[in-house]
């Protein structure tokens, strides 16, 4: 039947196109081993100690395409990352084969995506251990139910669900220079499917990029409400959506990882998001929305580990997220952060006044006098080094699902000033940087920085529809003099040191008081070298005789007292 993919028609494209992709593969490192430390997970867990998230209970999936010409697709259910020997709990991982293949043996590409997602040693989430695995033709056959065009696809119960792999129907095999119709029909549907199950079962979905510059592969990466994935080197495919009626000028990728590969990037930023779901500053909550985590993971990204960022493309048009590095490397100490600081609702009468860090999930109804207003306030004294707020909100879909543009609503940021102003702090003429208003994009984004002290009021608006949306912020403010007189007595000594010491671990909206030496609202060890250093300058000898700045792995110590994708002419779906 015209329009329809058999299992037999998906599996050969599978088994063509998998000794490519391991070509490519071979030429790149398994990992990179810091990444871990990149993204913030030392420093967090030598502040958090016992009281780290670990992925306990949560709920994941891995979808995974299988080797060349072979039905294998699942991990080495052998290695140590997996057994009860390593794990912190005793426990070894139970693997649910959700496609009945794993008897045809073991895939190294599914292995290391697991290491990274939810293994004992690799991964941020060692005590996330249930996954259920799927094979990707069969997640698309059988899961999303393709061939069935009015039929809603299987109920997906995971909160996390990654897809290391690219690909699209859309590969000419009629000998013209363009794919058929009939290909391009069969993207959109798996996307239209894909999109509706994120939204309809709640998951953090997060599929990648190609690991070499070229255009972005249709699936999964042009979906609305995925997370996609790039690398923080930028060697990968980026820009723009590109997919007839599917939301042609979207910026992907969302986050880059400093992984070696995308599908590692795309496997660790899974591990992070299971890491956030397993806190219970987001069990329960509606910090768990697939729109808020979205917004919290975009939020708390970093800039400065990149060799450039900026919301003007190439041609000097403006998006909301890179064109490269999306809104920015991954970094889960910030948007654990973000979700400490806890919810701040947004009213629309006098503006609610909120947290340093925080977020927000609401319906915003579309017209004038319906915005949303948060007060973000930064204090006299200090400078905000960077303001990072996102917004994000899922494309709705509905049955038939062969047909029919995803039903986006057009939502705005923006932030002003106590007279009202739009903020405008970057010396270009062509783009305002306190508002973030793209009419295609369905996540928005604002990033500022060295903001002056004073009241900003941020207002969420829709020009058209009514929105389920998810918001994030982080504002990372600096004293503008550092100071380790803690207790406000006008000496450095002991008795400061042990106010840091019992401040040790306040992660956010720390005050100067509670053993904060330089106003970012963390009391940590840059607070103690910053007390060490004053403290030596009047009194070496006590100095020295009280302690030397240990090293972070002993800090909670001293704080007590730390594809489808066609390259080519063949249509193809693998593994990166």
């Amino acid at each position: 039947m015209p329009g329809l993919i058999t299992r037999r028609e998906i599996c050969f494209c599978v088994r063509i196109c998998l000794a490519i992709v391991a070509m490519l593969a071979s030429e790149l490192p398994f990992a990179r081993a810091e990444w871990r430390e990149e993204i913030g997970y030392n420093k967090l867990a030598a502040l958090l100690g016992d009281a780290l998230p670990r992925g306990a209970g949560v709920p994941i999936s891995l979808v995974e395409a299988q080797v060349a010409g072979t039905m294998q697709y699942f991990p080495d259910v052998t290695l140590s990352d997996f057994n009860e020997n390593f794990d912190p709990l005793s426990t070894a991982v139970n693997f649910i084969d959700g496609s009945g293949g794993r008897i045809n043996g073991k895939s190294n590409h599914a292995s290391d995506q697991a290491r990274f997602f939810f293994g004992n040693t690799t991964s941020v989430a060692p005590i996330a251990n249930e996954v259920t695995v799927y094979e990707a033709n069969d997640w698309l056959t059988d899961i999303l139910n393709l061939n069935a065009s009015t039929t809603e696809p299987d109920a997906q119960d995971f909160r996390v669900q990654n897809f290391s792999w690219i690909g699209t129907f859309a590969t000419p095999n009629d000998g013209t220079p363009e794919p058929t119709a009939a290909e391009l029909d069969n993207d959109r549907k798996a996307l239209r499917k894909f999109d509706f199950v994120i939204e309809r079962d709640n998951i953090t979905a997060f599929v990648g990029v190609h690991n070499v510059v070229s255009p972005l592969p249709h699936l999964l990466s042009h979906s609305y409400n995925s997370i996609a994935l790039g690398r923080s080197d930028g060697a990968h495919s980026t820009g723009l959506t590109h997919l007839e009626d599917y939301g042609i000028g979207r910026s992907k990728p969302d986050l880059v990882s400093p992984q070696a590969s995308t599908s590692a990037a795309t496997s660790s930023a899974s591990s992070v998001a299971t890491f956030l779901h397993s806190s219970d500053t987001v069990r329960n909550t509606d910090a768990a929305q697939s729109q808020t985590m979205k917004a919290i993971l975009l939020a708390g990204a970093s800039k400065d580990t990149l060799p450039s960022w900026s919301q003007l493309d190439g041609s000097g048009e403006w998006h909301p997220l890179d064109e490269t590095y999306g809104a920015g490397e991954l970094n889960m100490f910030d948007s654990y952060a973000i979700t400490v600081g806890g919810r701040g609702t947004g009213t629309t009468a006098t503006p609610t006044p909120v947290a340093s860090h925080g977020w927000d999930y609401q319906v915003i109804q579309p017209g004038t006098g319906n915005e949303l207003l948060y007060d973000l306030i930064i204090p006299t004294g200090s400078t905000a080094a960077e303001l990072s707020i996102a917004l994000a909100w899922n494309a709705q879909i509905s049955s038939p699902f062969s047909t029919g543009d995803p039903v986006v609503a057009d939502l705005n940021l923006e932030l002003v000033d106590s007279n009202g102003l739009t903020i405008d702090t970057n010396l270009a003429d062509t783009y305002v940087d306190g508002l973030s208003a793209s009419d295609v994009d369905n996540v928005e984004h604002i990033y500022l920085t060295d903001l002056g002290p004073g009241t900003y009021t941020l207002k969420v608006s829709s020009d058209d529809l009514a929105s389920e949306f998810g918001l994030a912020w982080r504002t990372s403010t600096l004293f503008d003099s550092t100071t380790a007189d803690f207790n406000d007595d006008g000496s450095v000594d002991g008795s400061d040191y042990l106010a840091w010491q019992v401040g040790y671990g306040t992660l956010v909206n720390a005050t100067r008081a509670d053993g904060d030496a330089n106003g970012d609202g963390h009391v940590d060890a840059d607070d103690l070298v910053i007390f060490r250093d004053t403290l030596s300058t009047v009194n070496p000898s006590l100095a020295s005789s009280l302690f030397s700045v240990p090293e972070p792995s002993t800090l909670a110590i001293a704080g007590c007292g730390f594809l489808l994708y066609g390259a080519g002419r063949i249509r193809r779906l693998f593994s990166r």
